[in-house]
């Protein structure tokens, strides 16, 4: 499968779309378990009880992230292809200093 994508390339993407989907709060669907009902929008009805947003986080993640990977796989010259898959590793660390960034007063109990 390798060889039709770029797996470094995926997850890259695939973390950056999910981490700045969670930041504006976009998920592609909402999940009410208690109902068991799938729902595009948020609805306000309490009896339904909450919605997971996760899983709609994860599935707008991967749509771009399958397209950069297919492109840049068929696109990018190897030896770059290469040098990526020597820097993946770099890309949790920012997305998580990304978030101490953006939940540092909550974390750390400040309010806000």
């Amino acid at each position: 499968m390798s060889r039709f994508i770029s797996l470094p390339l995926f997850s890259v993407v695939s973390s950056a779309v999910y981490a700045v989907a969670v930041y504006v709060n976009y998920p592609l669907f909402r999940y009410y378990p208690l109902v068991e009902r799938f729902s595009l929008i948020d609805i306000p009805d309490r009896t339904l009880g909450p919605a997971m947003t996760w899983y709609g986080w994860i599935a707008i993640s991967i749509p771009p992230a399958i397209i950069v990977a297919v492109a840049g796989q068929l696109l990018l010259p190897t030896r770059l292809l290469d040098r990526l898959n020597n820097l993946v590793w770099v890309v949790p660390f920012v997305i998580l200093y990304a978030g101490w960034i953006a939940e540092k007063s909550w974390l750390l109990g400040l309010g806000g």
